[in-house]
């Protein structure tokens, strides 16, 4: 009788530090997407973006995937204010691109075709930039001065 008490306790451990090791596992996941992406609120519509910070992840862009859905999109965050140049180089659906300053919509480029070897530069200053699919820009109203929320 006591040998199966022993092995229940052990096999309750075992139980136990598995759970609390995929939980951990689990928590840094979430922890790890969550930091590499923001839900972004444009009037009541939300987008869920994933974050280009560092240089190589902004040149890289949405390039060569092959769709987003709807909800989704593109959050480029500048360390400065300035004017910032964006192309379409290995771009395989085309986009709606905003500018943005200070939680507000500066500049909106829409329906930017795909693989379009023009340089998209609005000549304004901005400290992010959204990339979404087109179309969405006048689907939604977005207008210069929308105010731009960042979760």
């Amino acid at each position: 009788m006591q040998t199966n008490n022993i092995k229940n306790k052990n096999t309750s451990r075992i139980i136990v530090a598995i759970f609390l090791i995929i939980f951990s596992i689990l928590i840094m996941i979430c922890f790890f997407y969550m930091k590499n992406h923001k839900i972004i609120q444009i009037n009541k519509q939300k987008f869920f973006v994933e974050l280009a910070l560092a240089e190589d992840e902004q040149a890289q862009g949405l390039g060569q995937r092959k769709d987003i859905k709807e909800n989704e999109g593109m959050l480029f965050v500048f360390p400065e204010k300035k004017e910032h140049s964006f192309w379409m180089k290995d771009m395989q659906f085309d986009l709606d691109i905003i500018w943005i300053e200070e939680g507000k919509i500066v500049y909106i480029a829409k329906n930017v075709s795909q693989g379009s070897p023009e340089t998209i530069n609005p000549k304004i200053n901005s400290d992010k930039v959204l990339e979404i699919k087109s179309g969405l820009s006048s689907k939604y109203n977005f207008q210069i001065g929308d105010s731009v929320k960042i979760y």
